[in-house]
């Protein structure tokens, strides 16, 4: 699995490309938030409200405050649905249920992301946390569903591993093996060449 820091400055590549500007930093994911600089790309037309409800979930977030992150995280989604702030809420949402546990929880408010976000970058990152999630939770079927979409070369390494995950809980070795040998030969590369090998390793794939 790649770390926050390398899937943050990959999409934040990825988005400089594209053109699009939007928030990403911190709320990348289920592991550790760092203290990115998500204000380098607010988006222009965001309402100060937005940005301070986002300012002060991701505050309490770090301070694991889990009922001010719903707190805030509810007035985003309900009276910002059409921005980038509800799906970011939605993602640090995630995140802090992960925190506490709260593990349906956390799957619950990855699907709205990637319900909500068609092809935006936000619903990729969205879609590998959800199947991610969906394989701690034991839905393996769900989560190779989910991973079956078209993604940006950027995540093409994550997902191949994420697939090898999911077939390895299933006791698919052989599967396991052809999904982890893809994140391995992919363009960008897997983010962590050691962990993954040690997947490779302990299924008795030959070197």
């Amino acid at each position: 699995m790649e770390t926050e820091e390398e899937q943050v400055e990959q999409l934040k590549a990825w988005l400089k490309e594209n053109g699009l500007s939007i928030v990403l930093g911190i709320i990348l994911g289920v592991g550790g938030i760092g203290g990115y600089n998500y204000w380098n790309h607010v988006q222009e037309t965001a309402a100060v409200e937005a940005s301070g409800h986002f300012s002060e979930m991701i505050t309490a977030l770090e301070a694991g405050d889990h009922q001010s992150v719903e707190q805030h995280s509810a007035i985003l989604i309900d009276q910002y649905a059409s921005t980038d702030y509800a799906l970011m809420a939605q993602l640090a949402l995630a995140k802090s249920h992960v925190v506490n546990g709260e593990f349906d929880l956390a799957e619950s408010a990855l699907q709205q992301v990637v319900g909500s976000a068609a092809q935006k970058p936000l619903a990729y990152v969205g879609r590998t946390r959800l199947a991610a999630m969906q394989i701690h939770n034991g839905k393996i079927d769900q989560a190779l569903t989910t991973l079956d979409a078209e993604f940006p070369e950027e995540f093409l390494a994550l997902v191949a591993e994420l697939r090898g995950d999911a077939y390895a809980q299933q006791g698919k070795a052989a599967q396991a093996i052809e999904a982890y040998r893809s994140a391995q030969t992919a363009k960008l590369g897997a983010a962590d060449p050691t962990f993954l090998q040690h997947k490779l390793d302990d299924l008795g794939a030959p070197n």
